[in-house]
């Protein structure tokens, strides 16, 4: 009794591996070429690994025109050939070939194969055999793409479970219980891939704000993008584990910035007061790339989820042009200029921040 569910999924090296008539590989998917005027995918032969398999259901996702139809071959057999008349007529080197796919399509019709049109799930009872060719048409003009391409076998577990007087394939009992077995086998695969909705590698990005909500990160209004937002919680648990110290905010900003970061204290510095109110504690974190306000809102608000309670951030891009800190006044009739080479005389002093470039 075949009772263990089998899933073959289609990708990427095995379209590779087919012939495609006015259509192109896309990653995991197949699309139409425009100007084409017959589109058509023949797929070498899916190994089961068991002689007389008996194949369930064939289900991919098609976008398609209105005018556009949808027609799928399937053919199995326990030959990795199909022989008429004791001549070789379909085998995967013949399918690779560059000659006429209306041709390679008639050796299915010319077979004990199956044919559906204008269906994205079918079933494959009285298909039976190791091997399993399929072919996908697409008849109509306009552009189309077919993807999640998938094969399950046996044919039916919940036929399984009746005595053998039962175990008719074809017949209406069959049919009526195949509805069933497939919305299980459907809901089962939902339940299989919850996992992958509590993965950061594979997570929907609309689930990632909450994610980051759970550890204690705050990502709303959409300052990061998706990956960045990835990157963030998986190092979440480390940076709050050092909330409030120089290292925890390095880290913070180095998941936006690869230049050099530099971060100078200023504990107790004269002119770190603002509107009569002394601060405790500021400090200024220096960037060694070009002035970027995109870049320093996504900072500020990132470093204020990490900095010390009751503490003052200033950034400050050294780039090419002039740049000035907190505190920095202007005289009547001062103005800027380009930044030029300078020398520092013996008695010289810096005095506070200051900044050479």
């Amino acid at each position: 009794m075949e009772s263990l569910l089998k899933k073959y999924r289609i990708g990427h090296s095995r379209l590779r591996g087919g012939s495609l008539y006015g259509m192109e590989v896309d990653g995991n998917s197949v699309r139409t070429i425009e100007g084409e005027g017959y589109h058509a995918l023949f797929l070498c032969a899916l190994d089961a690994g068991r002689e007389d398999c008996e194949w369930g259901r064939f289900v991919l996702r098609a976008e398609l025109p209105r005018d556009m139809v949808l027609v799928i071959h399937a053919l199995a057999s326990d030959e990795n050939r199909i022989l008429r008349d004791g001549q070789e007529m379909l085998t995967d080197d013949f399918l690779r070939e560059e000659t006429d796919a209306r041709r390679k399509k008639r050796l299915f019709e010319l077979s004990d194969s199956i044919r559906q049109a204008g269906a994205q799930d079918i079933l494959l009872y009285g298909q039976r055999g190791r091997y399993l060719w399929l072919c996908i048409e697409l008849i109509g003009a306009g552009s189309a793409c077919l993807h999640d391409m998938q094969v399950y076998t046996p044919g039916d577990n919940f036929l399984q479970t009746f005595p053998e007087v039962y175990r008719r394939n074809g017949e209406f009992l069959h049919r009526y219980l195949s509805v069933f077995s497939s919305l299980y086998n459907d809901l089962q695969e939902e339940i299989d891939s919850l996992p992958a909705l509590f993965d950061l590698d594979t997570a929907p990005a609309a689930l990632l704000p909450e994610f980051a909500r759970w550890i204690g990160l705050e990502m709303d209004g959409g300052f990061l993008n998706e990956d960045q937002c990835r990157r963030l919680i998986r190092s979440g648990f480390r940076l709050l584990s050092r909330k409030g110290t120089r290292a925890a905010i390095e880290e913070a900003i180095h998941l936006l910035v690869e230049e050099p970061v530099y971060i100078l204290e200023r504990v107790g510095a004269e002119g770190c007061r603002e509107q009569g109110r002394e601060e405790p504690f500021a400090f200024t974190v220096l960037i060694a790339r070009q002035s970027d306000e995109q870049l320093h809102t996504k900072l500020l608000y990132l470093i204020n989820q990490f900095r010390p309670i009751r503490t003052r951030v200033s950034i400050v891009f050294l780039g090419d042009c002039i740049g000035m800190d907190y505190h920095c006044y202007l005289d009547i009739n001062a103005s800027l200029v380009q930044s030029a080479g300078g020398s520092l005389n013996g008695g010289a002093a810096l005095n506070g921040l200051t900044c050479l470039q």
